[in-house]
């Protein structure tokens, strides 16, 4: 398995400081290295193609170029959400990392697609491979999608993270209200950091990528749902509490965002495992 581990990094304040930010160039050296191995997973694929039969070699052409463009977005995805790491306080460092975490994950499905054709050489696999491949470009959907929505309300709770709102008389904190619904994803964020180290292991010092099972499959699955479970029940807070709390009418995730993205998950349980 890779050594390198994509560090929880907390808030940055006067006492941690240094620590911190040692913490957040391990976690980006930890990505920039799975981005990098896709990368060279591309680019071996690219040195066999001329030994496939031809039919296979325009599949696999095609395959590489949208890789490269789904990569080349997960990057700069992955560097968007690095910067809020440096700078966010309590509630949405959570947000931050699960976010960071399933785009490693999307990075290294990619590798794995790409790599399929070495990974499973035989003609007889061809419906394992295809599965696959569905199967990972529905997850890379759903991975967009939720980045997109974090990426709304990461730029939200930054802008209001000094906030106090007044609920039944009482003035709370509007970070302490905002961490308590995304508290979920603290475990959910370790476990996919548990499933993305599954999916790699270092070889003569090179990071190399292993086909997912079927289960592992399930279990981002799973982990997905505890996000969408996490901003149903927030927006459902905010929608009963809008009306006498103005500050919260702005929040920019609205219940069909979370619609759309569990319609996307739908998709992506419902595509045959292998």
């Amino acid at each position: 398995m890779a050594n390198s581990r994509i560090i929880h990094t907390p808030p940055e304040d006067e006492r941690g400081l240094e620590t911190d930010n040692s913490e957040c160039c391990v976690a980006e050296m930890a990505e920039v290295e799975i981005f990098e191995a896709v990368e060279e997973a591309i680019e071996e694929a690219e040195e066999g193609i001329e030994e496939l039969p031809e039919e296979a070699q325009e599949e696999l052409k095609e395959e590489i170029v949208e890789a490269r463009e789904a990569i080349q977005e997960l990057s700069t995805t992955q560097n968007k959400f690095q910067e809020f790491l440096k700078s966010v306080g309590n509630c949405v460092v959570e947000v931050t990392k699960f976010t960071l975490k399933n785009v490693a994950i999307g990075a290294i499905l990619w590798g794995v697609n790409v790599a399929l054709n070495k990974l499973l050489p035989h003609p007889d696999q061809k419906e394992s491979k295809t599965r696959m491949r569905n199967v990972i470009k529905a997850l890379q959907d759903v991975i967009n999608t939720e980045a997109a929505i974090n990426k709304k309300a990461l730029e939200w709770m930054e802008a209001h993270k000094d906030d106090t709102i007044n609920l039944d008389g009482f003035d709370v904190p509007l970070e302490a209200i905002l961490t308590k619904y995304i508290k979920p994803l603290v475990e959910a964020t370790e476990k996919a950091e548990t499933i993305a180290e599954s999916l790699q292991e270092k070889i003569d010092g090179k990071i190399q990528f292993k086909c997912p099972t079927a289960d592992d499959m399930r279990q981002f699955m799973d982990v997905t749902d505890v996000f969408v479970k996490a901003f149903t029940d927030l927006i459902a807070f905010i929608m009963k509490h809008e009306d006498q709390v103005v500050a919260l009418q702005s929040f920019p995730v609205k219940e069909a965002d979370v619609i759309d993205l569990a319609a996307k998950l739908n998709v992506a349980k419902n595509l045959p495992l292998w």
